[in-house]
């Protein structure tokens, strides 16, 4: 588990690095081309740079371990830095809106566009190298602070390819293209922001997990000795769950078997899910 963890540190702190690197470039990409899409894209990078920072930040606190005051552990701070990503995100999309018009009202030009393409270009390699890391984490470690990030940037693919596009058409003179171009940026993000914040208010409310459920009622169902189970609660806050059930078992048991068999389906529901914190109520019932 140990090893998990830092492979969730060393996702944020990828993300950071390759946000600086993309900031730099982007920046200086949009002073010599004067380019909204651009400005998307430099705007994008800068909300990825705060936002990793932030998520780095988090992960540390949310990975300390459960203490007297917060018995649960402290893994809702996943939720909260990635609803503060989200407010980051739409507010990023709203400043990009209000340029790309001010930009159709001035019509103004786009230079160099050989360097916005060029700069594009390295910025969709870098982020593809970060999403393809990132997925190899989460397959090791589901971490909803990677997990947002990684949605976020496989977004940022998408986005430097259509600003890539927009360079394309300013070539062919279609002015106006770079700034309808950024106007989809803005949509994208938005779209993402939602998703994003979804998640972790849902987290944050401890919205049961149907799938998880389904999941303990089977394991449940072929564990020898049992009458199956009832009241399954499911939650998650952060990379941790908390599984808590009913089992049901013929009250005629001793309490040693009964313990036995309760022990038994714990470690089968810990096996299914590595990070999950199990409390089973016995219930005895007529069989």
């Amino acid at each position: 588990m140990e090893d998990a963890h830092k492979l969730s540190r060393r996702a944020t702190q990828a993300s950071v690095l390759v946000a600086a690197i993309l900031i730099a470039l982007k920046t200086w990409a949009y002073m010599v081309t004067d380019s909204v899409s651009m400005l998307g894209s430099l705007l994008d990078s800068m909300l990825d740079g705060a936002t990793a920072f932030i998520n780095f930040l988090a992960l540390r606190y949310a990975l300390t371990p459960a203490d007297e005051e917060h018995r649960f552990g402290h893994g809702k701070m996943e939720s909260i830095a990635a609803l503060a990503q989200s407010t980051f995100m739409m507010g990023s999309a709203l400043v990009l809106v209000l340029n790309s018009f001010d930009i159709m009202l001035d019509q103004r030009q786009v230079t160099n566009s050989t360097i916005g393409i060029s700069v594009s270009a390295i910025a969709i390699i870098l982020t593809l190298a970060l999403v393809s890391y990132q997925k190899y984490t989460l397959r090791r470690n589901k971490s909803l602070v990677v997990e947002a990030d990684s949605l976020h940037y496989q977004g940022d693919v998408l986005m430097n390819i259509a600003v890539m596009v927009a360079f394309l058409f300013v070539d062919f003179g279609l002015i106006w293209f770079d700034a309808v171009m950024a106007i989809a940026i803005a949509v994208f993000i938005s779209y993402n922001a939602f998703s994003v914040g979804k998640r972790a208010y849902e987290d944050l409310m401890d919205k049961q997990l149907p799938e998880v459920e389904k999941q303990v009622e089977a394991i449940v169902a072929k564990a020898h000795g049992t009458e199956g189970c009832h009241d399954v609660r499911v939650r998650q806050a952060g990379q941790d769950i908390f599984i808590q059930l009913h089992l049901e078992l013929d009250e005629e048991l001793t309490l040693w078997s009964a313990h036995e068999i309760g022990d038994r389906i714990d470690h089968q529901i810990r096996e299914a899910f590595p990070n999950a914190d199990v409390l089973i109520h016995h219930d005895p019932v007529k069989t």
